[in-house]
């Protein structure tokens, strides 16, 4: 629990929810929402006044992937923003068909809608997606006592994980358990 702070007013909030589904044909969704708003009413340009309460950004965002993490569709939307030309930005999202949801993904996502290619948020969203995408499919993965992975999964999920946090530092307790688990779950080829 973080300590008492000072007194204060809250001025802005931000809620992202993410959720990851196994659809019954077999595919993956993971779901990505973002609401942004403000304690205070104010002008704005573009939509002419934004009360307080009211979504200054509402967007979602949904990924659909097939087991090996593949993009199958895409789906973005933006239902409010500060500024009427945002909608426009997802459209992009659709280069991103076709890409795998592994490491390096992120860096796809910049190259594919970074800066004047994309929406900031949107972006961002797609890594939140990135994350969960990686959550809601790893126990299918790796968690059953016959599930098998390819030495490639393996090697992906150990360069993912690999000094990517304390509790995964490279031959540290943790990582090492994992690796053992890897090892026993790859598949002979």
């Amino acid at each position: 629990m973080l300590s008492k702070p000072a007194r204060r007013d809250l001025k802005h909030n931000r809620t992202i929810e993410g959720k990851g589904y196994k659809r019954e044909d077999g595919l993956w969704d993971i779901e990505v929402f973002l609401i942004d708003s403000k304690t205070y009413s104010f002008n704005n340009m573009h939509r002419e006044y934004i009360s307080a309460g009211e979504p200054l950004h509402d967007m979602a965002l949904r990924l659909t992937l097939d087991d090996k993490r593949q993009i199958i569709d895409i789906e973005a939307e933006i239902n409010a923003s500060p500024y009427n030309i945002c909608p426009q930005a997802v459209k992009n999202c659709q280069k991103l068909k076709g890409e795998y949801v592994v490491t390096g993904f992120n860096r796809k996502v910049i190259k594919a809608l970074g800066g004047e290619k994309g929406c900031r948020h949107i972006t961002d969203l797609l890594a939140y997606a990135g994350t969960i995408a990686y959550q809601t499919l790893w126990k299918e993965k790796t968690g059953g006592e016959s599930e098998s992975i390819t030495l490639e999964e393996a090697k992906s999920i150990e360069k993912k994980f690999a000094n990517s946090c304390f509790a995964f530092k490279k031959d540290g307790e943790v990582y090492n358990e994992y690796k053992e688990i890897l090892i026993g779950k790859v598949k002979d080829n």
